[in-house]
């Protein structure tokens, strides 16, 4: 989408900074679901240490859900639907989302049936089967990752009704905070007392408040940014109270999510399970507001090359999603000797191992190959400048801005 085009909104260069804060939640909570299981001193402050890390970092898939309905609807709410936009508009998808999940699906599954079944071929061919991991595939299970890319489908699925339904009934727009809310609690309580669908996660209506919150920040941007954008002229204003509010809600929320899954890992306290949903949805649907601000502050205040960096893992985030789990995997098949140090350092090369082995990858296949597609999703077009503010004076500073081809 180029900002130059009179058929298209400028581009939103701050959300591929909300993307790389994700992606970086994403890979602290996978690298410490490992440590959290093997430390068998809960008492212990690295237990605790990574437990909060696991717990709190939760933000980053529910912020690229968030993410992928604002981005859908700031592009699509004001275009009228039509046969051509409809078949461009899942034609992308399959292509840059379909194509990739079914790879990497079959990649996972494949590294799956191998190390669970003797590490052999001969015992490989004998336990694999089409019709498991066609419902593998099906279900997004081939690896533990790979739900988010199953949900988002879901909803790719549903997002030309509800645009048509919002674009008709114009009115609803206002409504759709509560009305993701409600959707969500109506089916997690029907679930929790009648249903009992083990994997509700696997369920896009699970996030219904995640995605109806993007959705009305797509369609309502500008003004809600007006709240969100943290600025000297606003602090004693009406905004900076609800900025005040924000903060403490989701550091409430955070640190409360983190409280109860360390007492339920250190001594089996176990809570009311609408109380952990209740608790997680606060946490997250905070983060994705605070990341937002955050990103903001990031843009306009750093400096280029650091925005630059930052504007490049946004790019590469969705590749660094979907094969990280794989080298994660191998990292800690590496066997170390366990003393409370040298286990730190393990997990911490973990993370470093796996952030730059991911990016790295991706980052090279993306430039080097026009297949790259099919693996990480459309390769980003080039904006070849960005307004830049300084403290002092604004200046124009080249810096590597991508523009989505996924429309």
């Amino acid at each position: 989408m180029s900002s130059l085009s009179m058929n298209h909104k400028a581009q939103i260069p701050e959300l591929y900074v909300v993307r790389a804060l994700a992606i970086i939640g994403v890979l602290l909570v996978h690298v410490s679901s490992v440590p959290v299981g093997i430390i068998a001193d809960k008492s212990s402050i690295m237990f605790m240490f990574f437990n909060f890390l696991n717990i709190f970092n939760r933000y980053g898939t529910t912020t690229f859900i968030f993410l992928s309905a604002f981005v859908l609807f700031y592009r699509y709410y004001e275009k009228p639907i039509s046969g051509k936009l409809l078949m461009s508009f899942y034609k992308r998808r399959l292509l840059y989302i379909g194509i990739p999940y079914v790879i990497f699906s079959i990649l996972y599954y494949v590294i799956q049936m191998y190390y669970s079944y003797g590490e052999t071929w001969h015992q490989f061919v004998q336990a694999a089967s089409v019709i498991g991991f066609l419902k593998m595939l099906a279900l997004g299970k081939s690896f533990y990752h790979l739900y988010f890319v199953f949900i988002n489908i879901q909803f790719y699925l549903l997002f030309p009704l509800l645009l048509l339904l919002l674009q008709y009934k114009r009115n609803l727009t206002k409504h759709l905070i509560w009305i993701g809310f409600l959707l969500q609690w109506a089916f997690i309580i029907y679930n929790y007392y009648s249903l009992n669908y083990a994997d509700k996660g696997q369920l896009a209506i699970s996030y219904t408040s995640n995605y109806f919150l993007g959705a009305y920040f797509g369609i309502y941007y500008s003004s809600l940014m007006e709240w969100l954008v943290v600025t000297r002229k606003k602090l004693m204003s009406l905004k900076a109270v609800f900025w005040v509010l924000l903060g403490s809600v989701w550091l409430l929320a955070s640190f409360a999510d983190v409280y109860m899954f360390y007492w339920a890992r250190k001594n089996g306290t176990i809570f009311n399970p609408l109380l952990y949903e209740l608790v997680w949805n606060l946490h997250t649907i905070t983060a994705g507001l605070v990341l937002l601000q955050l990103a903001n502050l990031i843009y306009r205040k750093l400096s280029p090359p650091l925005v630059n960096i930052m504007l490049q893992l946004g790019i590469a985030s969705f590749g660094i999603y979907i094969i990280h789990a794989g080298i994660l995997f191998y990292y800690y098949r590496i066997s170390v000797s366990y003393s409370p140090l040298i286990y730190s350092v393990y997990v911490a090369a973990a993370f470093v191992v796996t952030f730059a082995l991911s990016w790295i990858i991706v980052s090279f296949i993306q430039k080097q190959s026009r297949l790259a597609w099919m693996l990480f999703g459309a390769a980003p077009k080039i904006s070849p400048y960005i307004e830049w503010k300084s403290t002092n004076i604004a200046k124009r500073t080249k810096l590597s801005l991508p523009v989505s081809k996924q429309g």
